[in-house]
């Protein structure tokens, strides 16, 4: 598939099939992204983690020595074709430092999806974070983020508006919560992503009316509003979906609120 303008160059936030919701092998990507034009690909797909396991559908640990190894074969394969990273999206729990230490010392970058957070209206369970539907909810979610920027594990937040999936009112008390974390990130600098696939999931009405459920466009507008660093990612599941049309439409959701994107990220920043 081609287009008459293709705006991005790299994309850091991508699965394969070892998540077990994706399809395509790292090498499927890489040839993909090559075919695009693209100068880097990030592969990142979600880390093995044994306190989460039995909740959510990701890569095995058993399957992570596999998947480091398709990524060094890639590496090797296409370096002169392209520059291919080897990576994990996960979320990040205080008590696991040696775990993210661990990983960042075989990867080149860790991305923060933070698809869970400590329910703490129920001792010792998690609540997703596309069910978070109070303030307390809100509030313990940008609290482990702000952590989370703080350890410098993490090269970027993915989604970091999944947050606002269930709330309908952008009320006060969401408008100091998101802003509490988008002025964290500008001041340690950690980007935020734009995310492509709450886009393709599409709009739908609720009662604060038609939209996404991200990207949420009240955050953004507060981004703008502090210019923290963007990034947009395609959050591939399949190759596909690498650059496709709601690729371009999160391009031009960000020109209609006056946001900058960057185009590429250092990842030699990182713990």
């Amino acid at each position: 598939m081609s287009f008459p303008h293709k705006l991005m160059k790299n994309n850091y936030h991508t699965h394969m099939y070892l998540c077990r919701h994706a399809v395509g092998s790292v090498e499927d990507y890489v040839e993909k992204a090559i075919e695009l034009g693209f100068t880097s690909l990030g592969m990142s797909d979600h880390a093995p983690f044994e306190s989460l396991k039995d909740r959510s559908i990701r890569m095995h640990q058993s399957d992570y020595p596999l998947y480091l190894d398709m990524c060094h074969q890639a590496i090797h394969k296409y370096q002169k074709d392209i520059k291919v990273y080897k990576a994990l999206e996960i979320e990040y729990f205080g008590e696991h430092d040696v775990m993210y230490q661990r990983y960042l010392k075989e990867l080149d970058y860790l991305a923060l999806g933070q698809h869970y957070i400590k329910d703490v209206t129920q001792p010792n369970q998690l609540r997703s974070t596309y069910r978070l539907t109070t303030h307390e909810h809100i509030h313990t979610y940008v609290n482990t983020l702000i952590e989370a920027i703080d350890k410098r594990y993490f090269a970027f937040i993915c989604h970091p508006d999944l947050m606002l999936f269930n709330i309908d009112e952008f009320d006060d008390f969401i408008y100091h919560e998101s802003e509490r974390l988008i002025l964290k990130a500008k001041e340690c600098r950690m980007p935020l992503e734009i995310n492509v696939n709450g886009i393709r999931k599409g709009m739908r009405m609720t009662p604060a009316g038609n939209r996404y459920l991200y990207p949420r466009k009240e955050f953004w507008e507060i981004v703008k509003k502090h210019e923290p660093r963007v990034i947009i990612s395609s959050d591939a599941h399949e190759p596909s979906s690498l650059y496709d049309p709601e690729v371009e439409m999160a391009y031009a959701f960000a020109a209609s609120l006056g946001i900058v994107v960057e185009e590429a990220l250092d990842f030699s920043n990182t713990v």
